[in-house]
């Protein structure tokens, strides 16, 4: 039997810009990738995350003229992604067999308006994961990926899910409080299941289960303590978002700070994934976060997950104080060619 899939081990990016060969081989679990403005640090995270979670480069990213970018996992297996140009005209007749190549055409057609029709040809790409046909259902059975939203801008009405949600975070915080939820049921069914079956194995499972979500509440308690907030442990597990009391006040993850809804976001994403296999990939964590908050955030992560891999782009030195600066790369060092360099 082959070995499951639990982390990526390798990513390489050819000619991105048009000039960068890359190769950066990853730690199974803390990889900080730092580097001066402009160097290419987000658009390696972008890379990665686009490929393992929606299975292709997004557009924008091909548009920046990388040709191939492979994603290799622990256990050998590769996502293959390279970019072609073909004519517009061949694209419309392939576009009748291929579902997502229409996509794209649609999608070029709206971008470019009365303009389309002198578009001779564009950029599009090929996945493949490893001899097959790529299968994104089939790699999410067997790891789960997380990207955290780092700017909380104003959203659009019409892309707020609930009257209360009014930007970025409250989105993400509205639809981890679902997935909170079901875990908490999930913790509820396999309890009951336990100790049913009198089982010691399943019980010290749900006892170590029960013991990360109690940390997660610890971790905001001691987090937010100097604003005198605290998590309402009166309604945990009572099948309702999660709260907070200040004073004699019950305030909603809503009316949280931006910094306060950034570190929920964060530290929820990583709870519910159920101690499961999983990649996080994060891009400047610290904006709105204090330093006390930066130099903890890989240790809580840890702490809730241990099984999570963590790879993310920084500029603070706050987030390696904490012991983690033999995990840093420099951009500088997985850049394989430069086709500018001076010889």
């Amino acid at each position: 039997m082959n070995e499951p899939i639990k982390y990526i081990s390798k990513v390489e990016i050819k000619n991105l810009w048009g000039r960068y060969d890359i190769v950066w081989n990853l730690d199974p679990s803390v990889n900080v990738l730092s580097g001066i403005n402009g160097s290419g640090k987000s658009t390696v995270l972008e890379c990665m995350a686009s490929i393992v979670i929606e299975g292709t480069l997004i557009q924008e990213l091909i548009d920046k003229k990388t040709n191939q970018v492979i994603v290799t996992f622990n256990n050998h297996e590769k996502i293959t992604f390279r970019r072609v140009k073909d004519s517009i005209k061949n694209l419309e007749l392939s576009a009748k067999k291929d579902k997502s190549i229409h996509g794209l055409i649609s999608d070029l057609k709206e971008r470019e308006g009365k303009n389309y029709k002198n578009i001779n040809s564009i950029d599009f790409g090929v996945t493949s994961f490893g001899n097959v046909q790529f299968n994104l259902e089939k790699l999410h059975d067997q790891i789960k990926f997380d990207i955290i939203s780092t700017f909380d801008k104003l959203l659009n009405k019409n892309d707020a899910p609930h009257e209360k949600v009014k930007t970025e975070l409250d989105k993400d915080i509205f639809f981890l409080n679902q997935k909170y939820l079901a875990y908490q049921n999930n913790i509820l069914n396999k309890t009951v299941k336990a100790l049913s079956n009198s089982n010691s194995s399943d019980l010290e499972e749900i006892k170590n289960i029960t013991g990360k979500r109690e940390r997660l509440l610890d971790i905001i308690d001691n987090l937010f303590e100097v604003t005198g907030k605290k998590v309402d442990r009166n309604i945990e597990g009572s099948n309702t978002d999660v709260a907070f009391i200040n004073g004699k006040n019950t305030l909603t993850p809503y009316q949280l700070s931006s910094g306060e809804k950034q570190i929920l976001v964060i530290l929820l994403t990583v709870l519910v994934q159920d101690n499961k296999p999983s990649v996080l990939f994060m891009d400047e964590p610290e904006i709105s976060l204090h330093l006390d908050w930066q130099r903890k955030l890989i240790q809580y992560i840890k702490e809730l997950n241990p099984n999570v891999q963590i790879i993310l782009a920084t500029h603070s030195p706050g987030i390696i104080l904490e012991g983690w600066r033999d995990k840093v790369t420099e951009m500088t060092e997985i850049i394989t060619l430069d086709r500018q360099a001076k010889s």
